[in-house]
């Protein structure tokens, strides 16, 4: 046993995410015990760093981190850990003592080693302003956290806020995607130590679990009935081994001319029609030869084509943004940016390569060996390719019951992009729709039997009310999906394996003038009674606060709002 300081990140806002980062001290410490900044002086009786190396780099908050006595070696606590910035230890065991020669490990002047996990170095490389990655900028890090040499510019970077984009990550913009740290967390404490685990996302959507599983070493599955869900996390996988130069070579033939000229892209029916309503046909012209143009290059690729097309289509969401109206009508707002098509994919691609550049450089410094995701394109109610106690650990979040509501539909959000690369025809987007967990075209037969008592009373006050009648029968379809999710889910795992699933707490649905609340709809009561009538274990639940950067997104978008993280035991 030994003792260890560990630092939390200095950019955890929220005082909910310690008890997240609790989790992980708890699974690597015996004991251990807050750090606040007001007990410094009783915890360096425990591990003896100066006042400053304590206080250097941390939150705004009270707590700074956690002093705890484990047995772990150091090589796994820094590949393993998310929510800790900085590991500082007096002395390294003999099987370590190669650590001392890595960037990441420095030996500060109170004689302890300061040491950088992967996952906050990950997000340190990725935002750093430089355009080629070095190790020797993994150094400067290190040397800045263990107060060696201050450094500002490096400081602004380590208190970045974003937490969700580092590296692959930031590859497509994706609506409501995980926070890689919360993911990572619960992969590690629910996996029982076991370092062989397979994991399932059997609603993968942009990949971040499977991403955070390979650097966990784990091996995974990834399954989704949206083709550009797939195509999106098979290349965040395929970028795990890709190089910064293969990169470079596939740019050069990406915007090579070489006389071939792709077939003219159409808007799908609903987005043109946009243009008619407007009178500007004109324009829709302009903007179809933009998408052809982009689109052209991609014939001339080998063994990057998807990641270019993740890069492509990319910049078509952001160009084209497809908003919701929630009525249940399928009403949309189209906004069009007036950055060029071309100069938004020249920086995806850019991105693309800093993106390889900073995994090539983590893989060398931590010497890292990452298995490759499997995905497939397929339907988390009928996991037909996956054999019964075949999984040891899912880790998922299915589509929140706003979905069926008619505020989102993740495949007319998405489909510029779809058609544009070819994943699918419009007829195949409106079948898609028919049998996607959370759409308002996907209905079914109601039987009074089988779901929870709440689910038939949410269904008699959508039925009743005549402005969202409409909503009734695709919220009642929703909550069946998710009960074959779940059984399906059952299922696949091993017996004592684990089920997490992350949901929305709760619903609201307000009065249209007064914005006040109308009907409450408490979906973690519904979700753990599904889950239970399945035959799982609730072993745990715990709610976790968001952080809502965008105040527009609900109408009372200044309360609290909450996810709800299930830990189900088969």
């Amino acid at each position: 046993m030994r003792t260890v300081f560990f630092k939390l990140r200095a950019n955890i806002e929220l005082d909910g995410d310690i008890s997240i980062a609790q989790r992980e001290i708890a699974y690597f410490c015996a004991t251990y015990y807050e750090v606040s900044r007001f007990n410094i002086l009783e915890l360096q009786k425990h591990i003896k760093i100066t006042e400053n190396d304590f206080l250097s780099n941390t939150r705004k908050g009270e707590i700074i981190g956690f002093v705890g006595t484990t047995q772990y070696d150091i090589r796994s606590i820094l590949i393993k850990t998310s929510f800790i910035q900085e590991v500082w230890v007096e002395t390294l065991f003999d099987n370590e003592i190669h650590l001392k020669s890595k960037p990441f490990c420095v030996l500060a002047k109170c004689n302890h080693y300061c040491l950088v996990p992967l996952f906050p170095m990950s997000e340190f490389l990725t935002f750093y302003k430089k355009k080629e990655i070095e190790l020797s900028d993994i150094q400067q890090f290190s040397n800045h956290l263990a107060n060696i040499c201050p450094n500002t510019d490096i400081e602004k970077v380590v208190k970045k806020s974003s937490t969700s984009t580092p590296h692959a990550h930031g590859l497509h913009k994706y609506k409501a995607k995980f926070f890689p740290r919360m993911i990572r967390t619960f992969l590690l404490t629910e996996s029982n130590h076991n370092d062989n685990a397979v994991v399932l996302d059997p609603f993968v959507g942009s990949g971040t679990a499977l991403v955070e599983s390979s650097f966990l070493g784990f091996n995974s599955i990834g399954v989704d009935i949206d083709k550009l869900s797939c195509l999106i996390s098979e290349s965040k996988s395929k970028l795990l081994s890709f190089t910064p130069k293969e990169i470079t070579d596939e740019t050069e033939a990406y915007f090579h001319k070489n006389g071939n000229k792709a077939e003219k892209y159409k808007f799908p029916s609903w987005i043109s029609k946009k243009f008619d309503r407007w009178g500007t046909p004109e324009e829709r012209n302009l903007y179809e030869n933009e998408i052809s143009e982009i689109t052209a290059g991609i014939t001339n690729l080998n063994g990057s084509k998807k990641l270019f097309q993740t890069a492509i289509s990319d910049a078509v969401s952001r160009k084209f943004n497809i908003r919701m109206m929630g009525t249940g009508v399928g009403r949309f707002a189209l906004e069009i940016q007036k950055s060029s098509l071309e100069k938004i994919v020249r920086d995806n691609i850019l991105f693309l390569k800093k993106a390889a550049n900073v995994i090539d450089i983590l893989k060398t410094a931590y010497e890292l060996n990452l298995p490759v995701p499997k995905v497939i394109n397929g339907d988390a109610t009928k996991l037909s390719s996956i054999p019964e106690d075949k999984i040891d650990l899912i880790l998922t979040s299915p589509p929140y019951l706003p979905a069926s509501s008619g505020r989102e539909d993740y495949l007319i959000g998405k489909s510029v992009s779809i058609t544009a690369l070819n994943l699918m025809s419009e007829a195949q987007i409106k079948q898609a729709e028919t049998n996607s967990v959370g759409s308002m075209k996907n209905q079914t037969m109601i039987i009074e039997d089988g779901l929870p008592d709440d689910v038939y009373k949410l269904y008699a006050f959508l039925k009743n009310d005549p402005l969202r009648n409409i909503k009734a029968d695709p919220t009642y379809t929703y909550y069946q999906d998710i009960k074959k999710s779940l059984s399906e889910s059952y299922r696949v795992l091993k017996p004592k394996g684990k089920a997490i699933y992350v949901i929305g707490k709760e619903s609201v649905f307000y009065t249209f003038k007064t914005r006040e609340v109308l009907y409450k709809v408490e979906c973690d009561n519904i979700f753990k009674d599904i889950a239970s009538s399945v035959g799982f274990n609730i072993k745990e639940v715990v709610d976790v606060e968001l952080n809502k950067k965008n105040k527009n997104a609900r109408p009372r978008a200044l309360d609290k709002y909450y996810e709800s993280v299930f830990v189900l035991e088969k």
